[in-house]
């Protein structure tokens, strides 16, 4: 992987900004004061789980996932003075041929990294992960982070407290799931996160079986800070072999630069 700094990108590396203008006129929320459910406002820091580390996350920052053009759009919007002292992080992922251009944004803003109403994509579907088909079509619902895989593979009670979704944000998720499953760029980035995910808690899950119940967080910061999270060889031929089906299906809505 090559880090970079924000830098040039071309439309087909965007999502469009009619994608981002319904996904951020909706107000997803799930629940009314729902961070009161977990009583530390849990999504907004992560500080319980991240108190578990010796080494990583000793200075407070959240590290936000962005979709494709959605820096951006925060730009053109006049929102990134939310994110108080933050980074653009940029890398690339190499597919031979083609690159995924993955962004963040590492906010250092004290307890909530963003103002509720210009929260980026990630904010608004916290805690659940879309699940598609190729064509864009909703097929379910995944934990979205990778502290909830952290969760299962030690048996913790998770620290989200949401169990129910009123039927009016229910609306709401959808909606933002149909904005996401119209864009073939975002439904490929949405569905290579997810794959991403799943190849990381797999790695975890083998070597917390083979480590006879080593703590999980333990585990994942090791990995983590010797680069051994992800097999690159392997998570790239995944990825090559998505954008491959992408391609197939969407022609010319489809290319990875």
């Amino acid at each position: 992987m090559t880090h970079k700094t924000a830098g040039e990108k071309t439309a087909l590396q965007s999502v469009g900004g009619n994608v981002f203008d319904e996904i951020y006129a909706t107000d997803l929320r799930y629940w009314q004061d729902c961070w009161k459910l977990c009583g530390d406002a849990h999504c907004c820091s992560f500080s319980r789980y991240k108190a578990r580390f010796q080494l990583i996350a000793r200075t407070s920052f959240q590290e936000l996932p962005l979709l494709p053009g959605e820096y951006e759009y925060l730009a053109s919007k006049g929102w990134l003075s939310q994110f108080g002292d933050f980074d653009h992080k940029v890398f690339e992922f190499p597919l031979n041929p083609g690159r995924m251009r993955v962004e963040s944004i590492i906010s250092r803003r004290p307890h909530c990294a963003c103002d509720h109403d210009t929260r980026p994509t990630i904010c608004r579907l916290y805690p659940l992960l879309p699940v598609y088909d190729i064509d864009g079509a909703l097929i379910g619902t995944d934990s979205l982070g990778v502290y909830e895989d952290l969760e299962a593979l030690q048996g913790l009670e998770p620290a989200c407290r949401l169990t129910s979704l009123p039927f009016s944000e229910l609306q709401k998720f959808l909606k933002i799931a149909s904005a996401i499953g119209r864009s073939a760029l975002a439904l490929f980035y949405i569905m290579a996160y997810r794959l991403t995910k799943e190849h990381v808690r797999a790695r975890l899950m083998d070597a917390h079986r083979r480590g006879s119940g080593v703590d999980i967080f333990a585990l994942f910061e090791r990995k983590l800070l010797r680069g051994q999270l992800i097999d690159e060889d392997a998570l790239a031929s995944e990825l090559r072999s998505l954008a491959d089906s992408f391609q197939l299906r969407y022609g010319e809505r489809f290319r990875l630069e």
